[in-house]
């Protein structure tokens, strides 16, 4: 089969004759991938930042596709059923799992990882091994096509694990910090609730995303100026960090009102961050992280989306071949890409 592999930093590469993955354990399905995404956590790997990362993983864990086939005590899941990956993996059987937190599950795994994980194969690749598959896919309805689907595996659940996180309420002022896919997808799903969501980033095109979803959309530079107008002085009722940089979150501390909520939703590694407790005391902030939980989620999100009430396939800015895929990472990474979605129309 054809898989794309990192094999170093930025050296992904097309494998034209990668092996087919097979059914390891009874409660293993095989998926044939009809589309599948790139995160701006795939450039972690393929930028060599990826602790332990082993060349030749196959990365991706945002993927949508046709069940080929499953092991023996695989139930609800039948060959032919279209279906949605959760980026991570959970065992279900942990104290986190059972206490409703399968992304801290003591064995989790994430699709198209290894080094922080075990190596688990992603999904940028025209098969591959879903283990735990009642628990890691999920049937998508009818009325849903893949193209929305995809975003349920990660994104989606992300930007609405950051918005609940962040405390968002009725008639609140929230400014959402990066308007890459996570970003944006915080902005679609605070829009209909809040009173007004300002939404900074220094690309055009992404602030232009922002505003077709009913943002305010502002330069890093105008912030301050655009959340002082909007709340008097008082600044913001929650502030989504998305940028995962760490001049946003230095940015959120300036923009959020005291007794406000700060939301980290972008991905960090900073050893050291200077975290300034007087201000955070005086003002009586709230700091949280969040990750998405697509396996609590997922059901409503499709709900939603068959309904008509979410449409994330709007942010699909390119869609490549999976051949194409070292391409695809190269204009991603330059932020010549909001959101890449890589097919295989074929299965």
């Amino acid at each position: 089969m054809k898989a794309l592999r990192i094999n170093g930093p930025e050296r992904l590469e097309l494998d034209a004759n990668a092996p087919e993955p097979r059914i390891e354990h009874p409660g293993d399905a095989i998926v044939e991938i009809t589309r599948t995404a790139i995160c701006g956590a795939d450039l972690f790997p393929y930028h060599g930042l990826t602790p332990g990362f082993e060349a030749g993983t196959i990365p991706g864990h945002e993927w949508v596709g046709v069940v080929r086939e499953v092991g023996p005590e695989v139930r609800g899941i039948v060959v032919g059923d279209r279906v949605v990956n959760t980026s991570m993996i959970s065992d279900g059987t942990c104290e986190q799992c059972r206490a409703g937190r399968p992304m801290q599950c003591s064995h989790r795994a994430l699709f198209g990882y290894s080094g922080v994980y075990e190596r688990l194969e992603g999904g940028q690749a025209e098969l591959v091994r879903a283990p735990l598959a009642v628990r890691s896919l999920w049937p998508i309805p009818e009325a849903v096509d893949d193209d929305d689907a995809v975003f349920v595996a990660d994104m989606l659940p992300t930007g609405l694990s950051a918005v609940r996180r962040a405390g968002v309420g009725i008639g609140d002022t929230v400014v959402v910090l990066g308007c890459g896919t996570v970003g944006l997808m915080a902005t679609m799903v605070a829009v209909p609730i809040a009173r007004r969501v300002i939404a900074v980033d220094g690309i055009e095109a992404r602030r232009q995303a922002a505003a077709a979803l009913g943002a305010e959309p502002v330069s890093p530079e105008e912030a301050a100026d655009a959340v002082a107008a909007a709340t008097g002085g008082l600044g913001a009722d929650a502030v989504i960090e998305a940028a995962g940089a760490k001049a946003a979150l230095d940015a959120a501390f300036g923009l959020v009102r005291g007794r406000g909520t700060i939301c980290v939703v972008g991905a960090h590694f900073e050893p050291d961050y200077p975290l300034e407790a007087g201000r955070m005391f005086e003002a009586e902030l709230t700091l949280r992280f969040a990750m998405g939980d697509p396996f609590n989620d997922r059901e409503a999100l499709l709900a939603m989306i068959a309904d008509e009430r979410l449409r994330p396939s709007q942010l699909i800015s390119d869609r490549f071949p999976l051949e194409e895929g070292p391409a695809a990472y190269a204009k991603f990474d330059r932020r010549e890409a909001t959101k890449v979605v890589l097919t295989n129309d074929a299965a």
